[in-house]
């Protein structure tokens, strides 16, 4: 003899309508998957393709570097010097070179 008896009458229809409402929730939830994703992926292309623009510019700017190089008789690239040594007194305070030189050394 059972303890708990629970009778459950669904009809066709009901069974029918949750199992149709049941495949389009689901359809619904995936497809949104779907576009999230594509979104990603598209971004993730858009940042590719950047990405390989600045290598083949950077690319062309060396094979150009390379071709003046191999036209020069001297194989060296100048160089924009900086300041000479006397611009840099000239920019710093008096006091500040007589600093520098009479810093106490420490000895252990």
């Amino acid at each position: 003899m059972p303890l708990f008896d629970y009778s459950f009458n669904i009809d066709l229809l009901t069974l029918l309508v949750i199992i149709g409402l049941s495949v389009l929730l689901g359809f619904a939830l995936r497809s949104r998957q779907l576009k999230k994703k594509k979104r990603q992926i598209a971004e993730l292309e858009k940042d590719m393709m950047q990405a390989h623009a600045e290598i083949l510019e950077i690319q062309k700017e060396y094979c150009d570097l390379e071709s003046r190089v191999k036209d020069l008789s001297i194989p060296v690239i100048s160089m924009k010097h900086g300041p000479t040594e006397e611009e840099k007194q000239k920019e710093e305070p008096p006091g500040k070179a007589g600093r520098r030189g009479n810093r106490p050394t420490r000895t252990a």
